[in-house]
């Protein structure tokens, strides 16, 4: 039996318009998601927001003793660290609202995990948070 056109349009707007909610929703939560790295030796912690962005330095005056360009280093490390983790919170975040199995979620891990995935000479800087 044919449904009636203007149901099938309802319906389909209703469809489009909890979809875009969603959307909003995840929108909201992922500006809020950030993370926060420390390095093994604690002299050095950073905090990255949403976009992987640097919101948070600390240094220790331990750090302060080194020499500049190893502090440049171990922040950098420490930085991509931080990054690191916030793809991981993302993940996180997308899978427990759309689930492992969705395109959504694959999609946006994915994103995150190319944008900010560790480089293996980085493994040795330690992780908090």
């Amino acid at each position: 039996m044919p449904q009636d056109p203007e149901d099938l349009l309802a319906d389909w707007q209703w469809r489009v318009q909890q979809r875009t909610e969603a959307t909003l929703e995840l929108s909201r939560r992922m500006e809020r998601v950030d993370a926060t790295a420390r390095s093994a030796d604690r002299d050095v912690t950073v905090t990255v927001d949403h976009s992987g962005g640097m919101t948070a330095l600390a240094l220790t005056e331990e750090a302060l003793r080194r020499p500049p360009g190893e502090l440049a280093d171990l922040i950098l490390a420490t930085t991509r660290q931080a990054q690191s983790r916030l793809a991981e919170n993302m993940s996180d975040l997308v899978q427990n609202l759309y689930g492992w199995d969705s395109p959504t979620t694959a999609f946006i891990a994915d994103a995150y995990t190319k944008q900010f995935s560790t480089r293996p000479d980085d493994d040795r800087q330690g992780r908090d948070r």
